[in-house]
């Protein structure tokens, strides 16, 4: 499966708190979307005992630019010994929550990718923090590359913490090595992209 570096994506996280190269935006133009007719992205989230991080991440996904009835959100509650609340989020974002037995972030990926109604898949974490132009970015990249996968590059947000900047220095260091412009081979599993068509492989490919 082929896979297009998208500088176009932002997002931050935390423990390695995370973010995303920016880049500029086209000129607006009249003419509607047609990616725009349905629920076009779904955004999945693992999350497991980190309230904070979780509500600072749905804070920020508020701000988003981007129509909210074209976008979901999905948190994958992964067993959390106090059961995940997202009721407060309702009001602003179009968000459903599933809890399961605690059965780490990849299985909580999938569990999201499977009952996701989305044409594209949006993973990051409960520690990121979406830039408000994530996906229109996205959507610019998917015109772009409609079968590819999508993902952006990481700027760690704590350099005084030397467990971000470790993590950081490696997760550079996979980048440089893996991926060049015009084929990478590796992004990082709280900021990649992909259609839901694919199906089956999407859920293989996140057994990881």
């Amino acid at each position: 499966m082929p896979a297009a570096l998208a500088k176009t994506v932002k997002a931050a996280g935390t423990g390695d708190v995370l973010v995303a190269m920016p880049a500029a935006l086209p000129q607006k133009n009249n003419q509607k979307s047609k990616l725009k007719m349905e629920i076009v992205f779904s955004i999945i989230i693992p999350t497991y005992n980190r309230h904070n991080e979780l509500s600072n991440c749905l804070k920020a996904l508020i701000k988003i630019e981007y129509p909210q009835n074209y976008f979901e959100v999905i948190i994958i509650d992964d067993g959390s010994k106090i059961p995940v609340n997202i009721t407060k989020f309702k009001k602003w974002l179009n968000i459903s929550l599933i809890r399961q037995k605690n059965s780490g972030p990849a299985k909580a990926r999938n569990t999201g990718a499977e009952i996701a109604k989305g044409k594209f898949l949006v993973f990051t974490d409960d520690d990121c923090i979406a830039d408000t132009n994530l996906l229109k970015n996205l959507e610019i990249r998917i015109k772009e590359k409609p079968n590819c996968l999508i993902g952006g590059k990481t700027i760690n947000a704590l350099p005084n913490n030397i467990y971000s900047t470790a993590s950081q220095e490696l997760i550079n260091y996979l980048y440089s090595y893996y991926n060049n412009p015009e084929k990478p081979n590796f992004f990082t599993s709280n900021n990649f992209t992909l259609p839901k068509s694919y199906g089956s492989s999407v859920l293989s490919m996140l057994k990881y």
